[in-house]
């Protein structure tokens, strides 16, 4: 991820992209129910679900949960993992599995030995592609007491992590394809009106891994009536797909869409897009969008965005622009392209620029960066070189 990736957090269900610590003491199921037949839709397997519920879970709260598999970077999770302690909580995969405690924990020595493995191996891993690994990625439907059952939340997680799940009983439908899955939660969203649980099922379909069942779903999300919030969700998940034909959507909607805030979510989303051409589609945004807003945000993205086109862009921005906003955001867009990328630009702008407004903004720009050239210029136009 980018290094300015921390403003997911303008998306809340960005959240479910990386594991996050959380307090120890996740509570395992009562007990673990499963339907007699392993064939059947998961559809049907559901409904056997809500059908027993009411005589098993007799707190009235219950889990269903299913998993796919997830192409994934090595290291990565979806989900939670816990934290702290002396011990560590017992993973889905192991309560699945029948455990009932946890592996007894390595002695100091061990543990110290392990974490310093753990950080040559990420030194190493540094600028190299992650391996791809297939992962199981459950999907868990907390339903609440009611005649049908209510569903209340809908979270993710790798089966290799630990979950809470309160205690409450879990009914389990096993493996299933993404194809089902994905159909069952296009169900769930034409069932439920409610934003929590609609954000959850975006999210939920967004963590699958194949663009062809998951980009048209997000599409119908993204271009329907729903609140600002649940539609700037999809966008973010499209740009999760890296597809090429979610990036034309992202394009379409940063450009057209009828809420400000829904567009300036595409732009970001098309950043997140790891794709030669999403370069090329922020530029365009960045020159051809009718909304100021709009046109800034690109600006600034392209200033995330290692690329010789980025910086090239930038420059002509800060130069031709015919708006000063946008020429002052190319500018700060410059002086946070990766490794001082956009250094030379800055000088040339800080001696040359024919607007003292931006001529400054390039000087105080330069001044933040750690560059000896920024510094050397900086010395020479004190003296009035």
């Amino acid at each position: 991820m980018r290094r300015l990736i921390a403003i997911f957090s303008i998306v809340a269900v960005a959240a479910a992209l990386a594991a996050a610590p959380v307090r120890r003491g996740n509570r395992p199921p009562s007990r673990i129910l499963r339907p007699a037949a392993e064939s059947g839709t998961l559809e049907a397997k559901l409904t056997w679900a809500l059908g027993e519920a009411p005589g098993a879970a007799t707190g009235g709260v219950f889990w269903t949960g299913y998993c796919v598999e997830r192409l994934m970077g090595e290291n990565s999770h979806i989900g939670s993992f816990t934290d702290g302690g002396s011990g560590r909580d017992l993973t889905i995969a192991e309560i699945l599995a029948g455990l009932k405690a946890a592996a007894a924990p390595s002695a100091a020595g061990d543990d110290l030995r392990g974490a310093a493995r753990a950080a040559l191996d990420e030194i190493e891993r540094q600028g190299k592609p992650e391996r791809k690994v297939l992962k199981e990625l459950g999907v868990f439907l907390k339903y609440e007491a009611g005649r049908p059952p209510v569903l209340g939340e809908v979270r993710m997680s790798n089966l290799d992590l630990a979950f809470d799940f309160e205690g409450a009983p879990l009914f389990w439908l096993g493996k299933t394809s993404e194809e089902q899955s994905l159909s069952l939660i296009r169900a769930l969203y034409g069932r439920h009106r409610g934003d929590k649980v609609r954000e959850g099922l975006v999210a939920a379909a967004g963590c699958h891994g194949t663009p062809r069942l998951v980009v048209p779903f997000l599409e119908t999300v993204l271009t329907g009536d729903g609140p600002d919030d649940l539609r700037r969700g999809a966008a973010f998940w499209v740009g999760q797909q890296n597809d090429p034909d979610g990036l034309r959507l992202l394009v379409r909607t940063a450009l057209g869409d009828k809420s400000e805030e829904v567009r300036e979510g595409a732009v970001f989303s098309v950043s997140q897009v790891e794709l030669p051409a999403a370069v090329d589609e922020l530029i365009v945004l960045a020159r051809s969008a009718d909304l100021r807003d709009v046109r800034k945000q690109a600006v600034f993205w392209l200033g995330q965005m290692a690329s010789e086109k980025s910086g090239k862009a930038l420059e002509e921005f800060a130069r031709k622009d015919g708006d000063i906003e946008i020429q002052e955001q190319a500018v700060f867009a410059l002086s946070q392209l990766p490794d001082n990328q956009g250094v030379d630009a800055l000088i040339k702008l800080a001696k040359t620029h024919p607007d003292p407004r931006v001529r400054k903004k390039a000087i105080f720009w330069l001044g933040e960066c750690d560059d000896p050239r920024a510094l050397e210029t900086l010395i020479a136009i004190i003296k009035g070189k």
